[in-house]
């Protein structure tokens, strides 16, 4: 009889070591300050995030072209985006609500790992990497080319490190 409260005494504290590290958010918070804390502690993108999305476009392809890499799809409308983290094997799955990066706010966030897709065998480039690959054909088709040699020497000054990631980069 007494194992019982024993058990039950160690599963909440498991369920509050998990969330510890996400409860440093709030609810209607500034999602720019939200993210900077989270980074600081540890979180960082999830590099794979939106790639059961497809292509980006409006504020996904914006919070990815201003560095948030993180995005793993945005709604069109009332403007509510995902964001995807992980630190270690643990997930934080943010959501946001907003137009504007400045004004998007924290809605609500668990520990949920993001959706993958069918089509996720192998590795893939990080979310920052393709992003530039998509940019680049919008670039040549449509004219959008405005920040885009910025944003490569951005992403070659990040990535400078990793061989595999600057052999995409330079075939680019």
């Amino acid at each position: 009889m007494k194992t019982i409260p024993i058990v039950i005494a160690m599963l909440v504290g498991f369920a509050s070591i998990a969330l510890a590290n996400s409860t440093m958010l709030q609810v209607g918070e500034s999602f720019v300050k939200a993210q900077a804390r989270l980074i600081a502690a540890g979180w960082q993108a999830d590099p794979h995030s939106h790639l059961a999305s497809g292509e980006y476009m409006g504020l996904d392809r914006m919070l990815v072209q201003s560095g948030y890499s993180e995005v793993d799809y945005c709604s069109v409308g009332k403007s509510l985006c995902v964001l995807q983290y992980i630190k270690g094997n643990r997930c934080l799955r943010v959501h946001t609500q907003g137009e504007e990066i400045r004004s998007m706010k924290v809605e609500m966030w668990s520990n949920d790992c993001r959706e993958r897709g069918a089509d996720e065998q192998g590795q893939k480039p990080p979310a920052d990497v393709r992003y530039l690959a998509q940019w680049k054909n919008d670039c040549e088709n449509y004219g959008q080319c405005r920040g885009i040699d910025a944003y490569f020497l951005k992403l070659k000054k990040k990535y400078r490190q990793d061989h595999e990631i600057m052999t995409i980069l330079n075939a680019e």
